[in-house]
């Protein structure tokens, strides 16, 4: 059990390091697969009148990579951008109309695609009046639907990339406060179409070797429910019921944790809520002793040199004394009962 355990992880330290990209300023404000939002955005970007200063960047190349026509031909003038424009039996997300243009946005992200796009061409039929009409759906990955009222699928992949690639002839006149803004977005429209970020070695690895990792993560929970029944037993052999500040209880953290804790909170004073933690890992026993926040650890560090109780301080107060995993607990037991006790009907350094 343990060769194979150990050849399992010896492959998986052969696998390339993961490679981490930087969350955008939506990503961490939980708003990328917002459609609404995103389409606030484009929509504000896409008026040459507001003030990023990026002027018809965002059309020349919606109309560039969405169209035959060249991008140098532009819309035309007295462009005019309207959201959640009003239909017979729906709303259009984006609406563009120019001198010479009247241009249709749907925009897309995981909502799946229902949009009455008959009505939407109607619409735009009507308020046209004769200026060139173009229809767009922008999704994260092709589509068809659409296609027969004439809608153009636009990935927002393609859409970005066109973007970048004229970015250059904007961007010295552009704010830099709403580029930066800008730039961010694009990076978030980017990356909902890259939320596999795992290396493909990695996914590969998985497949290979499922059987052994579920073997070893079974292992791994048999473990940790050793590791809980070892601070179990102790916590039978802790008597704190003649102690009224005290509370006593178990702790472990996630699966990955491979640790399990017996602790005590020993209410002393306001500023000196001390905690014992006596915790057991592959490492062995260690009985660890600390203020909860808010408390006054120079104040704790001077009862337990009062009370006698050595320790050795490495950001906790940590006992000098060490046990083996396997260790027979009738040998810890006493001693942290002891400690219990010095600190819970400590007197002298308590105000």
């Amino acid at each position: 059990m343990v060769d194979a355990a150990t050849k399992l992880l010896d492959d998986f330290k052969k696998l390339p390091g993961r490679v981490e990209r930087p969350r955008t300023f939506m990503e961490i404000a939980g708003y990328p697969h917002y459609e609404n939002v995103c389409s606030n955005i484009l929509a504000f970007f896409m008026d040459p009148e507001e003030s990023h200063g990026l002027g018809t960047l965002v059309l020349d190349a919606l109309t560039s990579v969405g169209n035959d026509a060249e991008a140098d031909t532009g819309i035309g003038g007295s462009i005019s951008v309207e959201r959640e424009v009003g239909t017979d039996r729906g709303r259009i997300d984006i609406l563009i109309t120019s001198d010479d243009h009247a241009i249709l946005i749907e925009n897309k992200i995981h909502a799946g695609v229902s949009n009455p796009f008959d009505d939407y061409d109607a619409h735009l039929d009507y308020i046209a009046e004769g200026r060139e009409k173009l229809k767009f759906l922008l999704t994260l990955y092709p589509t068809d639907e659409g296609s027969e009222w004439d809608f153009k699928n636009l990935t927002h992949e393609e859409f970005v990339g066109q973007i970048r690639s004229l970015l250059g002839r904007y961007v010295s006149d552009a704010n830099t406060r709403y580029l930066t803004m800008f730039l961010d977005f694009l990076n978030t429209l980017e990356n909902l179409r890259r939320e596999t970020r795992m290396n493909p070695e990695f996914v590969h690895f998985l497949a290979e070797r499922r059987d052994d990792i579920r073997r070893f993560f079974d292992d791994l929970k048999d473990f940790r429910n050793e590791l809980r029944s070892k601070v179990q037993e102790l916590e039978s052999m802790i008597n704190v019921s003649q102690h009224k500040n005290v509370n006593q209880n178990l702790w472990r953290g996630p699966t990955v944790n491979m640790s399990d804790v017996l602790y005590q909170d020993i209410s002393l004073s306001r500023d000196l809520p001390v905690a014992i933690d006596t915790v057991v890992s592959p490492h062995g026993w260690r009985i660890q002793i600390f203020v909860r926040r808010g408390g006054n650890k120079s104040k704790l560090r001077d009862l337990l040199q009062h009370l006698e109780i050595p320790f050795e301080e490495n950001g906790r107060f940590t006992h000098t004394e060490h046990f083996a995993y396997d260790e027979d607990l009738n040998r810890i037991s006493p001693i942290l009962q002891n400690i219990v006790d010095k600190l819970a009907t400590s007197q002298e350094l308590k105000a």
